[in-house]
């Protein structure tokens, strides 16, 4: 099983880890969604600051987006990228755990069957095992 150990930066491979991660986070799809979704909105939140609204008869019309609107969407978006990351993290560990309780139930079983195999009475002491018996071969 992979291990994952914690390096401080003075300790050898340190930095070829980080920027390991860093070049893998970089070219994730999750970044690139948040750095497209942020650059978006606050282009929009710069053209309604820049455009005054239009008025067509009974209807205003306004271009790009407010600030209110500019903090629903980047937070929302920002939560639900970061709150996923971390139930996909759970879920690997809960995973992990699950992995190694079955390995250690396995563990059990093979000790349990090999004592159980041990304890045995050995076909040569005893004639034949249980339940193989057989049939037909006493005498008239």
């Amino acid at each position: 099983m992979k291990q994952n150990k914690k390096l401080t930066a003075t300790e050898t491979g340190f930095w070829p880890r980080w920027f390991g991660k860093l070049f893998f986070t970089l070219i994730s799809v999750k970044v690139w969604g948040l750095v497209a979704g942020t650059a978006v909105s606050t282009w929009l939140l710069l053209v309604h600051v820049k455009n005054e609204p239009v008025i067509m008869g009974d209807k205003i019309i306004e271009y790009g987006i407010n600030g209110a609107q500019w903090v629903t969407f980047n937070t929302t978006i920002w939560a639900l990228i970061f709150g996923m990351k971390e139930i996909f993290r759970i879920s690997e560990q809960h995973d992990f755990t699950e992995q190694e309780n079955l390995r250690d139930n396995l563990d059990h079983k093979l000790k349990v069957a090999g004592m159980i195999s041990c304890d045995a009475p050995d076909e040569d002491k005893f004639g034949s095992q249980p339940g193989l018996e057989q049939v037909g071969t006493d005498p008239d």
